[in-house]
């Protein structure tokens, strides 16, 4: 007769490692929510796959691609593919599947940016460009900018300790930021975290001492909230280790855009009058959007496994292009003036001109010594306004309205086409 009771010593296995079970899961639960910012959930916490986990065959897929869909309006050649945000200039962007589309761009891109002391002893004459105070910096400098990983955190109503005058809930979040430990022996994996309030109040500004400091971009000086230096009597132990961690000799900090102080987008960009406001950007280059066609991508990995097989993955997010789209021919957007994603309209102002950024590999920090950037050079010289031997890959845009929503999957619709001439900084 088979006995229908557990066998005895499954039975005490279980009596015995049950305990041990559930001290590990309220263990992991509570470490959890000892790292989660308090009244906040993660933005862009998503599983959809990233383009830097696709290898270069993955060219084929998107160098086949379906013919578009004939509406009254303007073909529909394509769809979002992938949308990033990079709260940090030149850092770890994050993926997200649907975004808030702003006058300056995608809601929370970049509106933050390192910066280093030019000239800090005040010998202008030993400095060859005559620069002087703070300037940004990227990975066009320092490539290791791209270890250093950034997190958005949102503030969720539905959260348990969610109430209105919640210190994080009253900057519009956080930011969680992880960069890697340069101290001898930490590991070669070894992070170490800081957090900053997304958007400070004034209170929250005075309280923690940050100002406002004046700040170049390229060519344009401005004022922006500087919230950690190393000039500072006791600076932040985070702000030491990151410029130490980038080799940075100068003095080092941390700048946001201070509210009313964004840059106006003149040059290729549609007038006011047209748009029905001024169109403005924070710490992006030029433009408020960059899209960028993985047809196009593809064309370029193609080639480039043929000059240098050790090329092995995406060069997708080399590009750091907020939306990635996918359906047309390659370089297709190239005559693209003016579009519609989902149910927003986008003018395509110009070209994007590519500098060397793109050789820095996005998921070690790695700097090429030529490529792609020479290999885009010997094809993609294409349009006169950028001046000889300045490659073109991409698009930079501005939204048609101050307000609109972006989602993976949304339609791209041809609304306009025409040619493109880019007009200098």
């Amino acid at each position: 007769m088979v006995s229908s009771f557990p066998d005895p010593v499954l039975l005490t296995l279980f009596c015995i490692t049950l305990p041990a079970v559930l001290f590990l899961a309220r263990y992991l639960v509570g470490t959890r929510r000892a790292n989660q910012p308090c009244a906040c959930k993660q933005l862009g916490a998503t599983s959809q796959p990233g383009l830097g986990n696709w290898p270069s065959k993955f060219v084929d897929k998107f160098r086949r691609q379906p013919q578009p869909q004939q509406r009254e309006q303007g073909p529909i050649v394509g769809f979002v593919n992938n949308l990033y945000i990079h709260p940090i200039k030149s850092c770890r962007a994050v993926q997200v599947k649907e975004a808030e589309v702003l006058s300056t761009g995608l809601q929370y891109d970049r509106q933050f940016t390192f910066a280093e002391l030019q000239d800090p002893e005040g010998k202008a004459n030993s400095n060859p460009l005559g620069l002087t105070g703070w300037h940004f910096v990227t990975q066009r400098k320092y490539g290791k900018l791209a270890n250093i990983h950034v997190e958005i955190w949102v503030p969720d109503p539905k959260s348990c300790n969610y109430t209105q005058d919640q210190a994080n809930v009253q900057s519009a979040g956080v930011l969680i930021v992880r960069y890697p430990d340069h101290r001898g022996g930490a590991g070669k994996h070894s992070f170490r975290t800081f957090e900053i309030p997304y958007s400070p109040t004034e209170d929250q500004i005075v309280e923690r001492g940050y100002r406002l400091e004046r700040l170049t971009i390229w060519n344009e000086c401005i004022d922006a909230l500087l919230m950690a230096s190393t000039t500072h009597a006791d600076p932040p132990e985070w702000i030491k280790d990151i410029q130490a961690y980038l080799g940075c000799s100068k003095p080092f900090a941390l700048f946001r855009v201070a509210t009313g102080h964004n840059r106006k987008v003149f040059r290729n960009a549609p007038r006011k009058e047209q748009l029905g406001y001024q169109s403005v950007v924070g710490f992006v280059d030029a433009y408020p959007l960059h899209i960028l066609g993985l047809s196009s991508v593809a064309d370029l990995d193609h080639k480039l496994t043929k000059v240098d097989p050790g090329f092995t993955d995406s060069t997708a997010l080399r590009f750091r292009a907020n939306i990635y789209f996918r359906g047309p021919e390659a370089y297709a957007e190239d005559s693209w003036k003016r579009i519609r994603i989902g149910q927003s309209s986008y003018f395509v102002a110009c070209r994007t001109t590519r500098c060397e950024l793109p050789n820095t590999d996005q998921w070690t920090g790695r700097k090429h010594v030529s490529q792609p950037s020479k290999l885009i050079r010997s094809y993609r010289d294409i349009d006169a306004g950028a001046g000889p031997g300045m490659a073109c890959m991409g698009m930079q845009m501005v939204p048609a309205a101050e307000h609109g929503i972006i989602k993976v999957g949304d339609e791209v619709e041809v609304l306009e086409t025409g040619s493109h001439h880019y007009i200098l900084q």
